[in-house]
């Protein structure tokens, strides 16, 4: 496979640098994934404290997105990708000092800041250096080192669990996040100047970061809507009238967190929407499974990350093959068809049970693997190549946001959708602090089973929403004469 003129060892080298920072970010999520109940357990949080400590590792990652590109054009991308490392590493270091929920959630909110870095720079890093011609292949390969650290996290995480305390599932990580740091101190060289002098909108930030936990607040609040109304209504309206605002101020604004104008390429549109609809089918699916293994099968930690792990090994061989596929034939083939895939595995998994035969979940979870394989390398490369150099740092920024946003969403439908069927008070002793082998029997084998495979439901009309987008995008791509070009 050629370079086109770039040294091979150059790219190896910037391979060595991303690829170990994906590493590390699957190696973290995937080491908390089976451990939720245990950590909410042992630091007696409730159900919507849990529901943070989950999801504030995103809601990190999200805030800090808007501003990521115009920071890695001030700073340097690779001087910001330094700084995300140490972020990122002392964040899971004070996660796993954590003495109380509220700690451990504000500090997964610091790491999910310094994943921010890592996950946007890392794309952007590796499209300053690489072709074109293998940018499809190579962004497949980084995706690897996620599914690798994410194996490894699954593979480990129940022995940490049991041998060490959930702790060490944060900890664990740290003195590779520190060796990370150094080697990409060593390796990485800046390829990137920005054309013009860098213009901060910490106005729009502000707006963004305020709606965002608006947000987040308002759909923990409906989990016990009985009891919370006025406050869910309050920071529901908080959240729309905060976002209007950011939306008119970054249409008016010199300075622009989110330049809405790069929303007039419509390829570039429809790879950032099918993608916000695929997070929110995907979001969370693993979370389902979680629950579905632990509490209503009683299965442990340790066998739960490995029941997890065959669609790790999907989407790790056909990420690489999705990534080949659009290099040589273009996205639409491996895109159209992983979101077709996807969405039937988790129309599968809508229909399970408590009596649901194992194989038939891992049936499922090694189709959602292939599907979710095929889609993310050849979007996330049609997304990147549809774009001029100078605005590959804002798309790389708007295609996480989109994705996170997605997640989070997709996270708090899922847990709402658990506590329409059994009460917020249930679902808490269910999951945290008493197990599904002391709840009646009626609610595990009907109510509970119901609830999970509605979820399921719910996300594979999502998931199947984003086809017609990436069908959009052939119409688009042959009528520009086969090349990504920017509409007026």
């Amino acid at each position: 496979m050629g370079t086109n003129g770039i040294e091979r060892g150059k790219v190896l080298s910037v391979l060595s640098v991303t690829t170990l920072a994906s590493f590390l970010t699957g190696l973290n999520v995937r080491l908390a994934l089976v451990g939720f109940p245990v950590i909410a357990h042992e630091l007696g949080a409730g159900f919507d404290e849990t529901l943070w400590i989950i999801q504030g590792f995103l809601i990190g990652s999200t805030i800090i997105q808007l501003i990521v590109g115009d920071l890695a054009d001030l700073f340097g991308r690779v001087r910001l990708f330094n700084v995300g490392l140490l972020i990122f590493t002392l964040g899971g270091l004070a996660s796993g000092l954590a003495l109380s929920p509220h700690m451990l959630i504000a500090s997964r909110i610091v790491q999910g800041v310094g994943s921010a870095f890592l996950m946007t720079l890392s794309i952007t890093i590796l499209t300053d250096n690489l072709p074109r011609d293998v940018l499809g292949t190579w962004l497949g390969i980084n995706q690897i080192a996620w599914r690798l650290g994410a194996l490894l996290g699954l593979t480990l995480s129940g022995v940490i669990i049991d041998v060490l305390g959930w702790r060490w599932i944060y900890l664990f990580y740290v003195p590779m996040g520190f060796a990370s740091l150094i080697w990409s101190m060593k390796t990485l060289r800046e390829m990137y100047r920005p054309p013009q002098k860098v213009c901060l909108d910490i106005t729009g930030f502000l707006l963004f970061t305020l709606f965002l936990f608006s947000l987040a607040m308002g759909l923990t609040m409906m989990l016990n809507a009985a009891k919370w109304l006025a406050e869910t209504i309050l920071f529901m309206a908080l959240a729309m009238i905060l976002f209007t605002l950011f939306i008119a101020y970054e249409r008016r604004g010199r300075c622009k967190a989110l330049d809405l104008s790069i929303f007039r390429n419509l390829q570039f549109t429809g790879g950032i929407i099918a993608q916000f609809l695929y997070s929110m089918g995907f979001g969370a699916s693993l979370t389902l499974l979680v629950i579905f293994f632990e509490t209503l099968e009683n299965y442990s930690a340790s066998l739960t990350g490995l029941l997890i792990i065959p669609f790790e090994l999907s989407f790790l061989v056909f990420g690489v093959l999705g990534g080949r596929i659009s290099d040589k034939k273009g996205f639409e083939i491996p895109t159209i068809t992983g979101l077709l895939l996807a969405g039937a595995a988790l129309l599968m998994l809508s229909r399970i049970s408590a009596t649901t035969s194992p194989a038939y979940v891992m049936t499922a979870t090694i189709l959602l693997g292939i599907g979710a394989g095929l889609f993310v390398a050849p979007n996330t490369s049609s997304i990147m190549v549809s774009v001029p150099p100078e605005r590959r740092g804002v798309a790389s920024a708007i295609r996480t946001l989109s994705f996170n946003i997605g997640f989070l969403i997709s996270l708090n439908i899922a847990v709402i959708s658990l506590v329409q069927v059994i009460s917020y008070e249930t679902a808490t002793r269910l999951i945290i602090v008493e197990g599904a082998a002391n709840i009646e029997e009626n609610v595990m084998t009907s109510n509970f089973a119901k609830a999970i495979a509605e979820a399921f439901q719910t996300q594979a009309a999502i998931m199947l929403a984003g086809i017609p987008f990436s069908l959009m995008r052939i119409i688009l791509r042959r009528s520009g004469g086969g090349r990504f070009r920017e509409t007026a």
